[in-house]
């Protein structure tokens, strides 16, 4: 496969869903506000989408694009996990005047923020899934595994870590997490 330049094979893949996520948000955040309720509402419901879309679903369209613009493995792997992180760092710093350093440094654990980038390795493995059957049926190359180590790793990890945040509805992973939270940092001898 042809390797398209850089910025084309990872800064355009990147920016797609950046600026989905980025034009989403803001949209979402402006249109409360919109008379007639009508407009607000469309607009709420097409931003939250678009919100969807970029987050949570992001490394699919990212992981696509830059696989296809020839995109090395690692390549596409920060492609994907670009928007879950920035996303982590806007949920973070808004928790900045409310939390502590080292409670900072927990929320990095919150489901929020770490769920969308096991999300964003689950979604990178279909994705390759995908990509690699595409490739095979455009070309004849059937020396492209539809499924190598790499990419099968990031598929397992993705999708283990994001059943045992979603199991029993996300309760358990929560209760755990602020169990946690209650003995780190409101326990005796605990980080205050």
């Amino acid at each position: 496969m042809e390797r398209k330049p850089v910025l084309q094979r990872i800064v355009f893949p990147a920016a797609v869903v950046l600026a989905l996520m980025i034009v989403s948000i803001n949209l979402y955040n402006a249109s409360r506000w919109w008379k007639p309720q009508i407009l607000h509402a469309v607009f709420i419901h097409l931003s939250a989408l678009g919100m969807f879309a970029g987050i949570w679903l992001g490394a699919l369209i990212a992981n696509t694009l830059a696989f296809f613009r020839g995109a090395t493995f690692g390549e596409r792997l920060m492609v994907c996990l670009i928007t879950p992180i920035v996303w982590g760092a806007k949920v973070l710093s808004d928790f900045s005047g409310i939390f502590s350093g080292p409670e900072l440094i927990y929320a990095c654990f919150h489901a929020v923020t770490m769920g969308t980038i096991f999300v964003a390795l689950l979604c990178m493995g279909i994705s390759e899934i995908w990509c690699r059957i595409i490739y095979r049926r455009r070309t004849g190359d059937h020396s492209v595994k539809i499924m190598d180590f790499k990419s099968g790793l990031v598929l397992i990890i993705g999708f283990v870590v994001t059943f045992l945040l979603l199991y029993n509805g996300g309760h358990s992973f929560y209760y755990l997490y602020m169990d946690m939270y209650a003995i780190i940092f409101l326990s005796p001898g605990g980080i205050s």
